[in-house]
């Protein structure tokens, strides 16, 4: 049965890695855990700082910043 297209050609990438890197790499799912990772990360720089604060996170940043204003 033949591989399906893909929507974009595929280039080969040359990755150093060490023989132990190799293997750490190929344990967690190789390229396919690469590709899923990389389609979940941010796509915008300021997306990985925005997040939800819970009033305890609020306080606490406000403790540190009043602290350093002393």
């Amino acid at each position: 049965m033949p591989r399906p297209k893909p929507p974009a050609p595929l280039k080969a990438r040359y990755v150093r890695l060490s023989d132990e890197e190799w293997l750490k790499f190929k344990e967690m799912g190789g390229a396919e855990w690469l590709r899923k990772a990389m389609s979940t990360r941010p796509r915008n720089y300021y997306e990985v700082f925005q997040h939800e604060y819970n009033e305890s996170d609020i306080r606490f940043v406000k403790r540190k910043y009043e602290e350093r204003n002393d």
